[in-house]
Parts: C-alpha cells; structure tokens; sequence
C-alpha cells in the first residue's frame, strides 16, 4: 500500500513528493525539490496532507475487495475547502486521469468549483419533507 500511495503521490505533486516509512513505521515524505529530504508529515501543510491522505486512500481502496475483488468505486467526502485553486485543480485532474484506470470517485462536498468540473451531479436537498436527490449531467 505505502509503495503504490508514494507512486500515487509523485504523479498527483509531479514528482515533488514521495513517501516512506520510517524505523517506527511512521510516514515520511521525501520533499524531492529540497534536495531529497525527509520530512515528518506533521511539517505538512493542509494541502499537502490532503494530498497524502488521497494518495494513501487510493492505495488501500485497490487493496481492500470483496470476494477477492479490487473495490473500482469509493467516497471521498471532506477537505476539500481547505485546498487553495491550484491545489484544488491538481486533485481534480488527478481525479479525472483514475477514470482512465477503471476507478469511479465520488466526491461529497459543496465547494463550488468540484460542481463545475464534475460531469454527473447528485444535488442532495434539505426540505420540510426530509431530502429529495436530483441527477445533474454536466
């Protein structure tokens, strides 16, 4: 899993990161850029953790199956208002490139920039009746 999430995390940051474990099986990024160092992820900006936490979610979500099966389909809810635009378009390009591996993401959030690149929408509702779901195709 730490194998294929550090290969996830080199495509997702074009190659500025990597990542490691330590002696204590911690998690160390390699900061490429800076001359290879290590860094513990605690140096990580939120950003950066975000895109850690994808690459690692990525990484087990492969790994975990059922009857022996590689899942294709998982959720991702969270984190992503704390991604700054550029960080923002990074994720969802790498997003998009997981289609052409066989992978369906969906996202729950309400940051409004996801709804403009997402080809097919579930607009979930609140009302006085309880919740209504709408299919939105871009």
């Amino acid at each position: 899993i730490a194998l294929d999430a550090s290969l996830r995390l080199e495509k997702l940051t074009g190659g500025r990161y990597s990542l490691e474990t330590g002696q204590d099986n911690a998690f160390l990024v390699r900061d490429n850029f800076a001359g290879g160092i290590l860094r513990s992820t605690d140096t990580l900006s939120g950003g950066e953790t975000f895109l850690v936490s994808l690459a690692l979610a990525l990484s087990l979500s492969l790994q975990i199956g059922m009857r022996g099966k590689p899942m294709h389909l998982f959720f991702l809810d969270e984190g992503f208002g704390t991604l700054d635009g550029e960080l923002l378009e990074t994720v969802l390009d790498a997003l998009q490139l997981l289609r052409q591996d066989g992978l369906t993401v969906g996202l729950i959030s309400h940051v409004p920039q996801l709804r403009e690149r997402l080809e097919t929408r579930l607009l979930v509702k609140k009302d006085d009746c309880g919740s209504s779901v709408t299919l939105d195709l871009a």
